[in-house]
């Protein structure tokens, strides 16, 4: 339930591993349906909306997965004396998320949490979402940070493709 609530968070908010590791209890406010916290990289200040689906995953790992423990911290290990997670902890549960999904498991291609962050830009973008939310989203203190993560979506790079009609290919080529 642990992983089910951290890949959640993941997918869905492109937090950052170290941000989830240093989620407490008073950085959700179940009322307001809001996920509010100070960002571990940048010291901004950063609002997220807690969706049914993510209240739903952290409320599951909360009632019938986490160690009983007066710890603030939301993430905790399973052993004792179930100190909270550290962001190595999330990357390795990344992992196995990848793992789970049968994605990225070559030596070499990258499988970290900032994955998820470029997932979500790139889908936002595609959708059609403006810079200045997807940043807001991502927490970017600076909105050219942007940038990195959607140098390569795939509505941008269609504009820069070549036309193939100039070139002699044999319709075989295109016949699946």
């Amino acid at each position: 339930m642990q992983n089910k609530a951290i890949a959640t968070l993941l997918y869905f908010t492109g937090l950052r591993g170290c941000d989830i590791s240093s989620l407490e209890f008073k950085d959700i406010d179940w009322e307001q349906e809001e996920i509010n916290l100070d960002q571990q990289k940048t010291g901004v200040d950063l609002t997220l909306p807690l969706t049914a689906t993510i209240g739903n995953a952290i409320y599951d790992y909360l009632i019938n997965g986490r160690p009983k423990s007066h710890n603030s911290h939301i993430f905790l290990s399973d052993i004792k004396p179930y100190d909270p997670l550290k962001p190595k902890s999330i990357y390795y549960i990344a992992g196995k998320i990848y793992d789970a999904a049968g994605i990225r498991k070559k030596s070499g291609e990258r499988r970290g949490t900032h994955l998820f962050r470029y997932n979500l830009a790139t889908t936002f973008a595609g959708e059609g979402i403006s810079r200045p939310v997807i940043s807001e989203t991502l927490g970017h203190a600076d909105p050219s940070s942007l940038d990195y993560y959607l140098f390569s979506d795939i509505v941008h790079l269609r504009e820069c493709a070549l036309s193939i009609e100039s070139f002699p290919l044999s319709e075989e080529v295109f016949r699946i």
